[in-house]
This record gives C-alpha cells, structure tokens and sequence, in this order.
C-alpha cells in the first residue's frame, strides 16, 4: 500500500533542509542548508557505524531531521479536504501519529548515506516557497528529486517531495481518501496506528 510513498520518503531522508536562523533580512539559500543537512547526516552515519549502535544512531538522525518537516503542513496536504472534516483533536492525533510514520520509515533508510550518493542541482526560490532539485545516486540508478519547501519561523522546512512526476504528499492523499471512503478517519487511523505500533 505504502510502496511508492516509502520510496519517496527514503529518498526524502537524505536531503531535508536545515534549520539556520534568517539573518537581518536576507533569506538563507535552501540550496546551501541542504548541504549542510546532508553534510551533518552523513557525520552522524559515521559516528556510528555499526549496528550495535542502531538505536543511538537513529535517536541521533531524528533529532537531527525532526525540524526539517513541516509535519502540520504535510499532514493537512495529504488528507486535502478530509482535513476540513475532522475536529482540531483528531487534528492534531493525525499529525502525532503520521509523522511518526514518516520518520520510522526513512529512518531506516537514511542511516546508510555515503559521501557522493546526493548532488544538488538547482535552486529556485519565490519566498516564502522554494525548490531544489537533486539527484541521488545509488546502486549505478539516478534518482531525480525535487524538494518544496517553506520558509517559516526563520528556517526552511519540507512540505513534499516529489520524484519521477510523482508528489509523496499527493501519493499518500490519494490512498487516505479511498480509506476513508470506505472505512472513515477511524479506519484510517486505526491502520496508521497498526503501522507504528
């Protein structure tokens, strides 16, 4: 069900922007505190290594990219107007527990992030929005993958990712509405739940 949307998040995981201040007035390069964020993932990655240090690695990724994600933003694009239709409670328990969806996912993924696996090609930037289009080379494939993003509180910060044409938010939209078509917000999120437990 999550095969296409799991692909993207891992991809994801590589390149999710930093979390610098804006200075005066001048809005940081997203394209600049990409290559940070990319530098600081693979520091971790190599600060440890083996897999007797899984758990503290992946403690150390997550506090490193949890701010990257604009989690409100991500979780009311991808249930569109559903959003609309449930209560500011379930609101905010569909961010809780998507979002801990979406780390658990590429967490798994980003831990094994090698130097020259990302080149980032391009920036384009209309403040308060933005988007950086990378390539990420992995096993002798190149992946295209462009970055939106959203400049707030001083930071730039995720909101979908989209690679060969096909948008991770609008992915996961279109498999929460036939969801809750069928099974309501409560079926939706009794399966989210099933999926972190």
């Amino acid at each position: 069900m999550y095969r296409i949307a799991a692909l993207l998040i891992a991809t994801a995981g590589l390149i999710l922007s930093a979390t610098a201040p804006a200075k005066a007035q001048t809005t940081p390069s997203p394209k600049l505190e990409m290559q940070k964020t990319i530098d600081d993932i693979i520091r971790v990655a190599a600060q440890y290594p083996d897999d007797a240090q899984k758990t503290t690695r992946r403690q150390k990724l997550r506090e490193l990219i949890n701010p990257k994600f604009n989690f409100t933003e991500m979780s009311r694009r991808s249930l569109g107007a559903n959003w609309n239709e449930i209560t500011p409670a379930e609101q905010k328990d569909f961010t809780t527990v998507f979002s801990e969806l979406l780390a658990r996912t590429y967490l798994s993924k980003i831990e094994t992030v090698k130097p020259g696996m990302v080149k980032i090609d391009s920036e384009s930037v209309n403040p308060p929005k933005a988007s950086v289009k990378t390539t990420v080379i992995s096993k002798g494939d190149n992946f295209p993958i462009e970055y939106k993003m959203s400049f707030e509180d001083g930071r730039w910060q995720v909101y979908d990712v989209v690679i060969e044409n096909i948008g991770l938010i609008g992915n996961y939209r279109n498999e929460f509405s036939g969801i809750i078509r069928k099974e309501k917000f409560e079926g939706l999120m009794a399966r989210l739940r099933q999926k972190v437990a």
